[in-house]
């Protein structure tokens, strides 16, 4: 079969490298360069743990808080777009206790087999940059620890089996002594992992030419035309891509992309900032939730990535001084005596973000040949390759993969539906946390 695949992000190229492994003609197709976007800057964690919604109870007073904020991670900006108001009330209202303990179910589910496809595209000779020493949580508040070791409980509860270690004084030290020295604690997530992203996606582009596919950069996709068997995909450089099978998974553009075949999409872009520099002193041995501030920190070999904000509303890609000011202040803020001396990279980027901050993936109901993968907010590491492997199953093989079940875009039918995660044997218990605005 041909298929195009929209979008070169992690998310796209993750679904066109498995296609291509079953043997099928892939061409991917991107508005600038393959895993430059979203993909590009974020802090690359795989994290199961932290696989929960943003649409969780807190998401209200934190909406309000942002509309006066300056040093908020999270903030939502008014949009003149009619639409972005109804996705914020819908935003809202997912963050009910019931709904957002459903969708934690759903993605707890779900995460729970991410590492192993980073084990099968390693394995099959897909190069990337991987770290295999778990992620840690530094809190400078004594009850933000005892709240989430509350948290790890519920999360045992829910499935997850991952190992976790508490770190408190001096046993902190000796842990990561780049942590400083003076917090109230430590809680290491041993199982989890980080990426450095770029590599995954240049990884996977590199896999897929290896396997007679194709990766067009530069040119957007201006129309999507269905055929009595084939679809024409139109670009901006006027080529005319025949295909029996499209992908869309271009993030916050597969709303406009899709808008004029009548499939409405609850996607809105949050814009996320970060900083790559290599620096002096001690440089940390793992990567670093840094908790009260929800900035993330990611050791990538002598260089160190400081990155957070998760910003509704803004879809522009300009760098925000101020914004990545805070960020690069309050990471180091944990820190004993890091500092940045070298910057690498300064990166803007946005995440697609759904109502109830779950991804959509699956086939367009009465749109044959049609398949979406996108919405997947601060998880596009964590279920990318995931994600590519399960979607290429259900559109090579035509074979209905359960696990997507709760992803499914006819979850949004009907007034404020919520994701129907029935079918987990999951206890649907609620877990009350903050937002949590770490890219991943």
């Amino acid at each position: 079969m041909n298929i195009v695949v929209i979008g070169a992000g992690i998310i796209g190229l993750s679904c066109g490298y498995e296609l291509s492994e079953f043997g099928h003609d892939v061409t991917v197709v991107d508005a600038g360069v393959a895993g430059a976007g979203g993909s590009a800057g974020n802090a690359g964690w795989i994290t199961p743990f932290l696989s929960s919604p943003r649409a969780a109870p807190g998401a209200v007073r934190d909406a309000v808080r942002s509309f006066t904020s300056t040093d908020g991670p999270a903030r939502m900006r008014p949009h003149p777009e009619l639409g972005f108001a109804t996705w914020v009330i819908n935003f809202l209202r997912a963050s009910s206790k019931a709904r957002s303990s459903r969708a934690t179910a759903s993605l707890q589910a779900f995460s729970r087999n991410a590492i192993g496809h980073f084990d099968s595209l390693a394995d099959r000779g897909v190069a990337f940059e991987q770290y295999t020493n778990g992620l840690a949580v530094v809190f400078k508040e004594r009850q933000n620890l005892d709240h989430y070791q509350q948290l790890a409980a519920k999360k045992r509860s829910l499935g997850y089996d991952g190992g976790i270690t508490v770190y408190r004084g001096a046993d902190v030290a000796a842990f990561d002594p780049a942590i400083r020295r003076g917090v109230a604690g430590v809680m290491h997530l041993e199982s989890e992992r980080h990426v450095r992203p770029e590599t995954l996606t240049a990884g996977l582009a590199k896999a897929i030419v290896a396997n007679g596919g194709t990766i067009l950069e530069h040119e957007r996709v201006v129309e999507l035309a269905p055929g009595p068997q084939k679809w024409t995909v139109v670009t901006s450089e006027n080529r005319s891509l025949i295909a029996d099978h499209v992908v869309v998974a271009a993030g916050y553009p597969s709303r406009a992309l899709l808008r004029p075949l009548g499939i409405s999409i609850p996607v809105e872009a949050s814009k996320g900032t970060s900083m790559t520099a290599r620096g002096e002193g001690v440089t940390p041995s793992h990567p670093l939730k840094l908790y009260e501030n929800m900035v993330a920190c990611s050791p990538f070999g002598n260089a160190v990535r400081l990155s957070g904000t998760f910003d509704i509303g803004r879809r522009d890609t300009t760098l925000n001084r101020k914004r990545l000011d805070m960020i690069v202040r309050q990471g180091l803020g944990y820190l004993e005596d890091w500092r940045p001396t070298e910057i690498d990279i300064e990166w803007v980027g946005h995440r697609s973000t759904t109502v109830d901050d779950l991804p959509i993936i699956g086939p367009v109901p009465g749109q044959r040949g049609l398949y979406l993968a996108t919405g997947h907010g601060t998880l596009g590491v964590t279920l990318g390759p995931l994600t590519g492997a399960l979607a290429a199953r259900e559109i090579a093989h035509q074979q209905e993969q359960q696990a997507l079940e709760p992803f499914r875009l006819t979850r949004f039918k009907g007034p404020n539906k919520a994701p129907d995660v029935s079918r987990l044997t999951h206890p649907q218990t609620h877990i009350e946390q903050p937002t949590d605005t770490g890219l991943q």
